[in-house]
């Protein structure tokens, strides 16, 4: 399948875009002739290097910050960019990310920490959704979540997000049905890939999560991005509603 271009004249927006998978999501997709928004919140430094890439290589990109746990600032951010046309693709890539709370036991977790996870992996994902799908819906548009191959499989660490990203799971399946026939949304669940939390393990700590997979490895960003633009692109025009694994075969 031949994807260069296949995005051209298409609007896209990518959540999370500060991170290593967001950012080269953001890339990948404006690679292929996308418009892209790349937001962040907190983390503007980390956006840079997306910026000077994208401006380097003569790419649409453009920085925007948003908290997407604000249902009205995500309604503002849609309002605003999007006043004469409707995005195209919505890559729902932002979670909640914190190295303490990824290693707490059962016993130690707080209410407070649960509620911080879910306000962005879950209800940040739906409110980006809802306000997308919105604007798609006379056009069509597709719509990727990003769900986590712990959710299915489930995970000794990081209990908020494992849940929450099985959550998403759920709520994927739900908002393909409602927003179709024109809106497709599905979602990616990573496995071990080397970015993000795999930076908080020690070299032994990555090794052992090499092993849990099939291929003895740790996935490239870029295996996970390829998955992305596949999904957000017509050649998977009758896919919808479907979570799909990247894990390596667990």
């Amino acid at each position: 399948m031949d994807f260069m271009n296949d995005l051209k004249e298409k609007v896209a927006v990518v959540t999370g875009a500060s991170g290593d998978i967001g950012a080269d999501v953001a890339l990948l997709l404006a690679k292929n002739g996308a418009k892209v928004f790349a937001t962040y919140n907190r983390r503007k430094a980390r956006i840079d290097p997306l910026l000077s890439q994208a401006k380097e290589e003569g790419l649409d990109v453009k920085a925007c910050r948003l908290d997407i746990s604000d249902g009205e600032k995500v309604r503002s951010f849609f309002s605003k960019h999007f006043r004469s046309r409707a995005p195209d693709i919505l890559v729902n890539v932002a979670g909640h990310s914190d190295k303490a709370v990824w290693f707490k036991k059962p016993d130690e977790l707080m209410k407070s920490e649960w509620v911080d996870v879910y306000s962005v992996d879950v209800i940040g994902s739906f409110n980006c959704t809802r306000e997308a799908a919105r604007l798609m819906k006379k056009s069509g548009g597709s719509i990727v979540n990003f769900s986590s191959s712990a959710a299915i499989y489930g995970h000794t660490e990081g209990l908020p997000y494992t849940a929450a990203k099985a959550a998403l799971i759920a709520l994927t399946k739900s908002l393909a049905y409602v927003y179709g026939p024109k809106v497709r949304v599905n979602a990616v669940a990573p496995g071990n890939i080397d970015a993000g939390s795999i930076k908080w393990y020690t070299k032994k700590g990555v090794e052992s999560l090499k092993q849990e997979s099939s291929l003895r490895r740790l996935g490239d960003i870029r295996e996970v991005s390829n998955l992305v633009l596949f999904l957000a692109s017509d050649q998977s025009s009758f896919i919808t509603g479907q979570t799909i694994l990247v894990d390596g075969g667990y």
